[in-house]
């Protein structure tokens, strides 16, 4: 019978000794990662370069983009005349598109 008790008083002590020193699933920073990116609300910022990626990537690569640094009104004329040329960039979200690339790819 002391035994089992003494086997349930260690893993009494352990399971303190773990909450304790911080080991365990929320001490995890993986667990807390994907915690923390579930209760996040969605980055726009992110959605729009994703939307710049899928208008531009399919001719240009970002280094592109880098090279030829644009302000708002220079963007804005960029994206009309790729709009021309096929690119397909929604007209909800151009004016999105035109500030991401002006604050990520303008001038420094």
């Amino acid at each position: 019978m002391r035994a089992p008790l003494l086997l349930l008083g260690l893993a009494a002590g352990l399971a303190l000794i773990l909450v304790f020193a911080g080991v365990g699933v929320h001490s995890n920073p993986v667990y807390n990662a994907a915690s923390a990116a579930a209760s996040a609300p969605p980055d726009p910022d992110a959605a729009t370069g994703a939307l710049v990626l899928q208008a531009c990537g399919g001719c240009h690569s970002v280094a592109t983009l880098t090279q030829h640094p644009q302000d708002a009104a220079g963007w804005t004329a960029t994206v009309a005349s790729m709009e021309q040329l096929g690119a397909q960039v929604p007209s909800a979200q151009r004016a999105a598109v035109i500030a991401y690339l002006a604050n990520h790819f303008g001038p420094r």
